[in-house]
């Protein structure tokens, strides 16, 4: 097993890094949790089997990080390991993993995590989360999008994992995948809950800060071309003034303008590059960036109106 997960270990998705780090027995974890850490990847990946014209129980997975999870539990909750075994898909050339478990001794498991009092307290639910999150969960790379989600092979699991989540006040989307229904996640904040829930301390570190980091580089960038979009703008209508004021000059001359234009229009002439604050100050009385945007602007009507007459 120590071997097979070394090999696991050298072209890791992110998914399995995560996995990876929750394989290890917590010493400090109650017996309680343990036994709802294995309902849940009971639940999800167990199957019956034959085998030796034997019935077997049976789990099967492409996780080597899961199936060491299992027999770890197995041994720390029972007293007793499993068969492992492994194949290589011919097709794929991807592992698979089976974990062979006698009727015997499955009777005897199956026996204790029947108790219906198996998910009642907070912790025991917490560390229902965690082995679902090893028995078929998917996260996505935080560097590219948030997406969490826990493929199950049923409704009743997808329901009984919802109201794991609702326990903590998360909420998650509910779709049909061919022959699964899949409860998603996709709030970058929501997923951080759900990574500190299950224990996975580093990785939750490591995720908080690259989501702060993604909030804040894309508020900046947000702000840069906003601010990038009004400076545009503002220099469009800059050009557009004095294109305008050029019109009204070269067809009746500025003078006919009403008297309170007359002068910010001379100005604008004068001054191609001042900004409205700077043409704001050279007016006698002085008056603000908005009452000097406001004149330019009745000025722009004016010509609008003038070029409107001409094609009429």
């Amino acid at each position: 097993m120590i071997l097979m997960e070394e090999n696991a270990k050298q072209t890791l998705s992110y998914s399995a890094m995560l996995k990876s780090k929750l394989v290890d027995l917590d010493k400090i974890t109650k017996r309680h949790c343990l036994m709802a850490e294995l309902y849940a990847l009971v639940k999800i990946s167990v199957k019956v089997s034959e085998k030796y014209n034997e019935n077997f129980v049976s789990l099967h997975t492409e996780n080597v990080f899961l199936a060491k999870r299992c027999m770890i539990l197995l041994k720390e909750l029972f007293g007793f390991g499993a068969e492992v075994s492994m194949r290589t898909s011919s097709r794929s050339q991807k592992r698979h993993y089976l974990i062979y478990i006698t009727n015997r001794k499955a009777k005897r498991i199956v026996d204790e995590l029947s108790d219906n009092m198996i998910l009642k307290k907070t912790c025991c639910k917490q560390a229902y989360l965690k082995g679902a999150f090893l028995a078929c969960a998917s996260i996505s790379d935080p560097k590219k999008n948030y997406h969490l989600e826990f493929v199950l092979s049923g409704e009743k699991i997808a329901e009984e994992l919802l109201s794991a989540l609702n326990a903590f006040d998360i909420s998650a989307g509910v779709v049909s995948r061919k022959k699964h229904h899949v409860v998603y996640i996709k709030d970058g904040e929501k997923i951080s809950q759900i990574l500190g829930l299950i224990g996975a301390g580093k990785s939750l570190l490591d995720f908080e800060n690259l989501r702060i980091f993604k909030t804040v580089s894309n508020d900046i960038n947000r702000k840069v071309n906003c601010e990038t979009a009004n400076i545009a703008k503002t220099a469009k209508a800059f050009v557009s003034f004095q294109e305008d004021i050029e019109y009204i000059e070269h067809t009746r001359t500025i003078a006919g303008l009403p008297a309170n234009l007359i002068e910010i229009a001379r100005l604008k002439l004068d001054n191609p590059g001042a900004t409205l604050k700077e043409l704001g100050e050279l007016l006698n009385p002085p008056i603000s960036k908005s009452g000097v945007n406001h004149r330019l602007r009745r000025i722009s009507e004016i010509a609008e109106k003038l070029r409107s007459d001409l094609y009429d």
